[in-house]
């Protein structure tokens, strides 16, 4: 059984270079069957094919732009984790929400206009039998949950396509791409709902109401940084992974891991990186302490309090720090 979900223009037709642009980040720039022109009035069929979702698309060519795309998703292995079909649909859904944002279409999904919706109520009603980012599906092991982290990291690193560096997950690539990405980070308005939570160990948080947060909000009362825009924190989310995956290949022997610790404390069943120290490195806990507090004063500068502004260097250390953490 399948669905179809796709974008429909308003008014002009969507920019065939857009259009391209947005889904070469799932299919690749080589794609012959995304490159080629097509004439007026014909389509392209691609096929992507993830580990469990598999989504067959017809993008149709209008007069100059694209007149419309439509993509069919089905759960092509439904015994596979509930985590990875949802982390897959959200790489497609995040697309097509991006193209009707760019070009003020139509985003819908079975005929039902879902323009303007957020992320996590798509993925709500088009994979019911998985709960939202930021809240753990009770039956998800700390490996699943690992699982479906590592499965959404292509979907990070399109998050940084606009970033004026190579993504190379090299050392150097991390100064250009903090000073880019601080540009994107403001803060929630304070008058914005937020509920209160209560997590099994009594912890309290407070989660912004209607909110597209990551899949790791919540998960511990320290992954709750509600006072950020949810732009900010998909953001952060993106930077924290980047940095673990460059930390990751510079530092042979260190891979990731589910997190645990004897007292327990916020590691615990988190993903983070382990090497040959036995020392644990948790990436995104780690960018919310040191990179965020420059950030929050640049936004809201306190005159009794001056605070430097943030720089590249801030991620750099964070990496020089996470290296010798692991492997010494």
């Amino acid at each position: 059984m399948s669905l179809d979900m796709g974008v429909v223009p308003s008014g002009a037709e969507l920019s065939r270079a857009a259009t391209v642009a947005v889904l070469g980040r799932l299919f690749g720039d080589d794609d012959e069957d995304l490159t080629e022109g097509v004439a007026r009035g014909e389509f392209a069929e691609l096929v992507w094919e993830g580990e469990r979702a598999s989504t067959q698309w017809s993008v149709s060519a209008g007069r100059d732009g694209v007149r419309e795309i439509v993509v069919s998703v089905a759960d092509a292995y439904p015994k596979r984790p509930p985590g990875v079909y949802r982390a897959e649909l959200a790489r497609v859904v995040d697309l097509l929400q991006e193209l009707a944002r760019r070009h003020g279409a139509r985003f819908v999904v079975e005929e039902r206009d879902l323009t303007g919706a957020s992320l996590n109520a798509v993925l709500d009603l088009i994979a019911p039998g998985s709960r939202g980012p930021g809240q753990v599906p009770p039956a998800e092991s700390d490996e699943d949950y690992l699982r479906r982290y590592l499965a959404a990291g292509d979907q990070r690193l399109a998050r940084l396509a606009g970033a004026p560096v190579t993504r190379d997950f090299s050392r150097a690539s991390l100064g250009p791409l903090w000073e880019w990405a601080v540009g994107f980070l403001q803060l929630r308005p304070d008058d914005a709902p937020k509920d209160r939570i209560v997590l099994e160990n009594g912890s309290t948080l407070r989660r912004p109401r209607d909110a597209d947060l990551p899949m790791w909000f919540g998960r511990t009362a320290m992954l709750a940084p509600h006072n950020w825009s949810d732009e900010s924190l998909r953001m952060l989310d993106a930077v924290a992974w980047y940095l673990a995956e460059t930390v990751r290949r510079a530092a042979p022997g260190v891979d990731w891991q589910v997190g645990h610790s004897r007292p327990r404390n916020e590691n615990e069943g988190q993903p983070v990186l382990l090497g040959s120290t036995g020392r644990q490195y948790e990436p995104i806990g780690d960018v919310l302490s040191w990179l965020t507090g420059k950030v929050y004063y640049l936004r809201r500068p306190n005159p009794d309090r001056p605070s430097p502004p943030p720089s590249g260097t801030d991620l750099v250390e964070r990496f020089d720090f996470a290296v010798l953490r692991t492997r010494g």
